[in-house]
């Protein structure tokens, strides 16, 4: 869903093809169940079949048949933007994918997609080493890339301090600082990882897209929400809208003495 209403919200059309349905609520995920092989190998080929991709975005892909049916399904489709988020565990710890389909996705896919977008913890997995600095982030960055993609990410909200990510293409660094946001928000890899492709399926250069990135999840995230008291926050484009012309009626409403009232009829508890 986070990604749908990413690409949505950037003028694109959305295609998701699940690989498991997840149990969860605004706690976290309780667990996971697969998508058989076949189910997930015959929706990805029919929700594709005569459509023309500007960009793919892969992210939970729970087993090593999931794996083996993606790294097929990107040898059809060459010449566009594919970025590889490596969800190995949710928010929670809740494992997200098998030991096989860990290994597979490293040895397999890698070599295959434009950007791996790992945050510290699977950056730490990947290498082998702890991610708790930026100087770590900046090794592990350059190990990722031996391993096949033309570039990495390491998403820098796990790292020590405020939030760093770390962009190298091979050649060179960009870095990103950040202040860190005192609340958990649910899908922040998610975003990043759908944001990025958006803005490379739109032509933008891999540094630009990096840092356009950044500027638009810094803007939602400041409207992020919760549906209980206790539970994750949550950020959607739609609710972003609302809470930006919410913002723009307080300051009309101010400027003509008048009382602003609640942005919208969702309940969000900050």
């Amino acid at each position: 869903m986070r990604d749908a209403d990413t690409f949505f919200s950037c003028g694109f059309h959305a295609i998701t093809v699940p690989t498991c349905t997840v149990v969860q609520g605004p706690g976290g995920v309780r667990r996971i169940e697969p998508s058989p092989e076949a189910l997930f190998r015959d929706t990805l080929n029919a929700a594709t079949a005569g459509v023309t991709i500007k960009g793919l975005k892969i992210g939970v892909l729970c087993t090593e048949s999931h794996v083996q049916a993606t790294t097929r399904f990107l040898a059809r489709r060459k010449g566009i933007p594919v970025i590889l988020d490596p969800v190995f565990a949710a928010k929670n710890g809740i494992s997200l994918i098998s030991d096989g389909g860990r290994a597979a996705c490293i040895e397999s896919l890698f070599t295959k997609v434009t950007v791996v977008t790992p945050n510290a913890d699977e950056a730490s997995f990947i290498t082998g080493g702890k991610v708790r600095t930026v100087k770590a982030a900046k090794k592990a960055a350059e190990k990722i890339h031996s391993l096949g993609p033309r570039a990495v990410v390491v998403k820098g909200g796990h790292i020590e301090g405020d939030p760093v990510d770390v962009l190298f293409d091979g050649r060179e660094f960009v870095l990103y600082k950040k202040k860190r946001v005192p609340r958990s928000i649910h899908g922040t890899g998610c975003s990043f990882s759908s944001t990025l492709t958006c803005f490379l399926a739109s032509g933008y250069s891999l540094p630009d897209a990096f840092m356009a990135t950044q500027d638009s999840l810094e803007r939602l995230f400041e409207s992020s929400y919760r549906i209980d008291r206790k539970g994750y926050f949550y950020v959607s484009s739609a609710v972003d809208r609302i809470f930006r012309c919410g913002k723009e009626t307080e300051k009309i409403q101010g400027a003509q003495g008048g009382i602003a009232g609640e942005p919208g009829p969702l309940t969000r508890w900050r």
